[in-house]
C-alpha cells in the first residue's frame, strides 16, 4: 500500500490549508479542522455522511448530515434530478453556505496516489456519485475525502462523534418529538387512500370518530398503547410490537402486515393504522404498503402520505429500511 505523505497537523488556522494538500484527509487532519473551525469564521465546512442510514442514526461524525444514495435507484434519482431537486431545503442551505465539503463513508479504498485525478477509483459508488454531483452543482466547492472508514474514525475519535442513546418508546429524534408535542393535537384521522386511515393513539380511543369513519380494523404499531376496545368485539385488532427507535426492525413485519391490510381492504373494511402520534412508525407501514400493493416507489409513497398528513416524519432507521424494501421489491 502506497500512502501519501502527510505533514504534521498543527491546529492553527494559517496552517490548515497547507496541510490539506491532498484530496484525502487523515482522521487527525479532520479532527484538527473540526477543532479549529469552532474558533474561526474564515472557513466554513459541511461534513456529509455517504454511508449507511441505519449506522448514521446510531452514530456519526458530529454535525454531519446524511446523503443517502446507497442504492442504484437513489443514485439514478440524484444524477437525474441534481442536488438542487434532490436535497431538502435545509440540506441545500447547508451546501450553499459552506465552501468546503468533507465526505466520509463506511468503506473506502486506501489512497494509492496523491493525484486527485485518481480519486474516483478509490471511492464507493455512493461517495463517487455525491462527489460528482457536488462538482456539477458548484465547481467552486472544495471537496475533501476522509481516507478512513467511519468505524476507524469512531474508534480513535469517539468524542468527535454523535452517539444515539435513545431507547424511548415514542421519541426517536428531536425533530419527531417536537412535531408530536407541537402539532399532534390538531391532527385528526388522515385518509391516505380510500378506506385506509393513519392516526394517533388519541384517534384509536375515540369511539365516535372510529364509528364515524366506519373503521372496522385497527392496526396498533406499538408495544404499550392499549387496544382500547379489544374486549368489546367492535373492531378487529392487529398489534405490531414496534418501538420508535434506531434499533427497531420493522422490515420483518412488512409482508404479513401488508397482506393483512390488503385482504381487509378488499373486503371493504376500513382500517386505522396508528402508533403514538401517527408520525413515524405507522406511516412507515403505510408507505411500505403503497410500495407493495400500489406499485409506488419509496419517494412516491412517502410523498402521498406526507401530502395527506403533513406531520409524517419517519425516523432515519425506518427510512433506511423502506429504501432497502424498495430494492427488494425491484429485484422481485
Amino acid at each position: 500500500m502506497i500512502v501519501c505523505p502527510q505533514k504534521t497537523v498543527i491546529v492553527n488556522n494559517d496552517e490548515i490549508d497547507k496541510n490539506l494538500n491532498s484530496v484525502f484527509l487523515t482522521c487527525s487532519q479532520l479532527v484538527a479542522y473540526m477543532t479549529t473551525i469552532k474558533n474561526t469564521t474564515n472557513h466554513k465546512i459541511l461534513i456529509i455522511d455517504c454511508g449507511s442510514p441505519l449506522r448514521h442514526t446510531e452514530k456519526r461524525i458530529q454535525g454531519s448530515i446524511l446523503l443517502n444514495v446507497n442504492d442504484k435507484i437513489s443514485r439514478k434519482r440524484l444524477t437525474t434530478r441534481g442536488l438542487q431537486n434532490f436535497l431538502d431545503s435545509n440540506q441545500l442551505n447547508y451546501l450553499n453556505n459552506n465552501e468546503i465539503i468533507i465526505l466520509y463513508d463506511d468503506s473506502i479504498r486506501s489512497p494509492s496516489s496523491c493525484a486527485s485525478s485518481s480519486i474516483k477509483s478509490q471511492l464507493s459508488s455512493s461517495m463517487k456519485c455525491v462527489y460528482d454531483e457536488i462538482k456539477r452543482y458548484d465547481t467552486n466547492k472544495i471537496i475533501y475525502i476522509l481516507e478512513s472508514p467511519f468505524n476507524e474514525f469512531y474508534q480513535n475519535y469517539s468524542s468527535f462523534c454523535y452517539i444515539s442513546t435513545s431507547t424511548d418508546e415514542d421519541i426517536s429524534s428531536p425533530s419527531t418529538s417536537t412535531i408530536v408535542s407541537t402539532d399532534i393535537e390538531s391532527y385528526q384521522l388522515s385518509e391516505i387512500i380510500p378506506g385506509l386511515y393513519l392516526g394517533s393513539s388519541h384517534d384509536a380511543e375515540n369511539l365516535n370518530s372510529l364509528q364515524e369513519h366506519q373503521i372496522k380494523v385497527v392496526v396498533n404499531v406499538s408495544t404499550t398503547i392499549p387496544c382500547y376496545f379489544e374486549n368489546e368485539n367492535i373492531f378487529e385488532y392487529l398489534r405490531l410490537p414496534c418501538h420508535d427507535s434506531s434499533y427497531q426492525n420493522i422490515l420483518q413485519y412488512f409482508e404479513t402486515t401488508f397482506e393483512y391490510i390488503h385482504q381487509k381492504l378488499s373486503m371493504n373494511k376500513n382500517i386505522l393504522v396508528h402508533c403514538q402520534g401517527g408520525v413515524s412508525r405507522s406511516p412507515s407501514f403505510i408507505i411500505g404498503y403503497l410500495m407493495k400493493y400500489h406499485s409506488k416507489t419509496f419517494e412516491q409513497a412517502h410523498h402521498i402520505v406526507k401530502t395527506k398528513r403533513a406531520i409524517v416524519n419517519p425516523n432515519l432507521n425506518f427510512l433506511g429500511q423502506l429504501t432497502q424494501y424498495e430494492q427488494l421489491l425491484t429485484k422481485a
